[in-house]
Formats: structure tokens, sequence, C-alpha cells
């Protein structure tokens, strides 16, 4: 049994919420809703013993959660091992198979796609039996991954499971608790700003640890939006970096543009004391609502704050290149990130798993079988069922 009573959380004069009670029963599957900053989050940690142990914050009420295994929004932090073998443990690679891992046994924990570095997490907790609390676990996944995985949790019959997440569209058979407010998104109709200007040639191909792929070609003009699509473990990251000129390439790569770069974490972009100061143009950070966020230090925002904060470091007149910009957002905010990316006049290359960003792009791009190719709406939307 997990249950909260009277429960509030407050981070130095800033409360996160007040007086919170729900129960959930023993292995029963419940799901806490709420939009980014509502505390999600910061209820899984109280209820892992996370928080005040190790995280200093004002708890009142009283909360029972005995031996929970905790899957974090970012599965990086949770590992302890090199290897993947390593990180699952016996009762893990028993269980790789049902998950399909089975290839990744034997790679460092470090050279796993972000996607994989969670599905590696995921199986790993699995595997304790104690009661489970997720933070958004599908988040990172393709959409095969995350059927498979919800699948497999709605199939546990045997332990309580609580999953976080800002929509109930990831755990339609779990009971709802919803903590904060929940608001309908108004969405952008799609914009043409497409100009005849190229800006970025490239036809090369990429080879790493054994990895390849082999015909990335691109020509895109100024204005224009790429979406790049694919399973985890694919290449997409892999592409953006090698257009950002990280890593080595063979061929050739002609940009007329400086670029801009989001990388999937958005923490990994963060090294000053305030939001603001992580800024070049500060307008990005009102048209992205967060503008009230900018005295804050980056490290002090919840997930999705610091995604639409990595969104808002892109530069005028760049190449932005952006890795899952709408992760860990809910309904409001990734409808904040679909108007700027169809208010840009700037070429964009996106990837993606959001099939609601693929209405903002002209054009779709599929990663897979080691190679690069145009994809039709149909395509993307066959790949979005599965």
């Amino acid at each position: 049994m997990i249950l909260a009573k009277k429960l509030s959380v407050a981070f130095g004069n800033e409360s996160v919420f007040k007086n919170l009670e729900f129960i959930v029963s023993d292995k029963e599957q419940a799901a806490v809703i709420g939009a980014n900053g509502s505390g999600k989050t910061t209820l899984a940690l109280i209820l892992a013993g996370v928080i005040p142990d190790f995280k200093s914050a004002t708890v009142r009420g009283s909360f029972v959660c005995r031996k929970p295994a905790l899957i974090m929004q970012n599965p990086s932090g949770q590992f302890f091992a090199m290897t993947v073998r390593e990180e699952l443990g016996e009762r893990g690679i028993k269980l790789a198979k049902k998950f399909g891992a089975e290839k990744l046994l034997d790679r460092t924990v470090f050279d796993l796609s972000e996607g994989e570095k969670q599905k590696i997490n995921l199986i790993a907790n699995f595997s304790f039996g104690r009661p489970l609390l997720l933070d958004e676990p599908t988040e990172l996944l393709d959409p095969f991954e995350e059927n498979r995985f919800r699948k497999m949790i709605e199939g546990i019959g045997d332990r309580t499971v609580v999953w976080f997440d800002k929509g109930e569209e990831h755990v339609p058979a779990f009971r709802k608790i919803f903590i904060g407010g929940q608001e309908k998104a108004k969405l952008p109709a799609k914009k043409n700003n497409v100009k005849t200007e190229s800006v970025l040639d490239a036809d090369f191909l990429i080879c790493r640890n054994g990895f390849c792929i082999k015909n990335v070609s691109l020509n895109i003009k100024e204005g224009e939006k790429i979406a790049l699509i694919g399973l985890n473990g694919s290449g997409k990251t892999t592409i953006l970096r090698a257009l950002a000129g990280e890593g080595t390439h063979s061929g050739r790569l002609e940009l007329k543009r400086g670029i801009s770069f989001v990388p999937q974490n958005p923490t990994h972009l963060f090294f000053r004391e305030t939001a603001e100061a992580e800024l070049v143009n500060v307008k990005n950070a009102h048209s992205l609502g967060i503008g009230g966020l900018l005295r804050k230090s980056p490290v002090d925002l919840s997930k999705g704050q610091q995604k639409l904060l990595s969104v808002a470091t892109i530069e005028l007149n760049t190449i932005a290149l952006m890795d899952e910009p709408t992760t860990w957002l809910d309904a409001q905010n990734r409808a904040s990130v679909y108007n700027f990316i169809n208010e840009s006049r700037q070429a964009m290359v996106i990837a993606t798993h959001d099939r609601g960003l693929l209405d903002y792009c002209d054009r779709i791009l599929m990663v897979e079988k080691g190679g690069l190719s145009e994809c039709s709406s149909t395509a993307a939307n066959r790949f979005f069922r599965r």
C-alpha cells in the first residue's frame, strides 16, 4: 500500500503542493497526472525517500511507501555499472529477452542512445520485484518500445505501481490521481516559411563502434523544418551531432549558417547561475511561456521547464538542430514549442517521437536500416501506430 495524508512540500518559501491525499492499494496500478511544475517528480522523490533525506525540502504531513523501486526521468543518473550486462544482473538479463534487449547486453551504458538507456533502466528496476514508482518512464522510448513496456506493466498482477505522467494518454488502464490543474492546448495552424536559398547541403556516411549510417543526404532551405523519426538506437541523435560538427564522418557537409544544437537531455546545456544567463535571445523564453522563470537557477527547474529553456537557447540566423524538443512537456507546453517552431523563419532539423510535432514540419525523414530516406505522412502514421 502507498498513501499520503495531508502531504505538503516546499523548497524554501516556494510551495510545490499542499495537503495532498491519496491511497493506492496493494497490487493496484494508479497514475498521478499533472502539468509541468505541478510536483509529480517531487512527489515521487518523497515516496522513494530521496526528499528530504538527500535533497533538502520542508515536508509536512505523512506518507507510507515501503522499499519502492524508482525509475527516474534521467536514466543516466541511475546507472552503477559500466556494461549493460553488469547493470542488469542475472535477473535483469533474463528479462532482457522480453524487452528485446539481448543485443545491448555487451555494450557499455555510455554508448547507448537515450531511449536505449531508459530501456535498460526500466528492465533493471523491473527485475527487483518491489513496488514501482515510474516517473514518465516511456518518455524517451519510440512508439514500439512504449507500447511494449506499457503492456508489460499492465500485465503485472503481483505488485503496486504508481506511474507519474503529464497526460492520461500513456496510462489509459490506470486509476487516475490528478495533481494541479489541467489545461487544454490551442494548436496553431501550420505556416509555410520555406525560402529558396539552400542553407545546408550534406552527403556523408557515419561509422562509430561498428554502427554505420551510410547515406545521409540532405539539402535544406532557409525556413524549412525537417523531422527525423526512427526507432531507439536507429541513429537520429548521431545524425544531428554529425551535422553539428561533433564526431567524425566521411563525405561532404556544407553550411551557410551557424548551428544551434538542443540536446535530448537539457541539463547538458546549462552552466550558468540563472536561466536568463543561459540565453542569447531572451524573447525566446517569453515566446515559450517561461519568462517568469528567468531569475531561477536552471537546476531548480522541473525537467519540462528545463526542456523549454533548452529550446529557448536557439540563436537567430542559425540552423537549429533539436533532439526531442517536446519530451517531458505537457499538452500546453508542447503547443508552445509547436508555435515556436511554426513561427520561426530558421531552418530546423528535429529528431522526434512526437507525432503532433510532424504537423509543423515540411518534410519527414525516416532513419532505419543504417540509412536515411524520405517518409510520407502515411508511412509516418504507420510508424506511430506500432
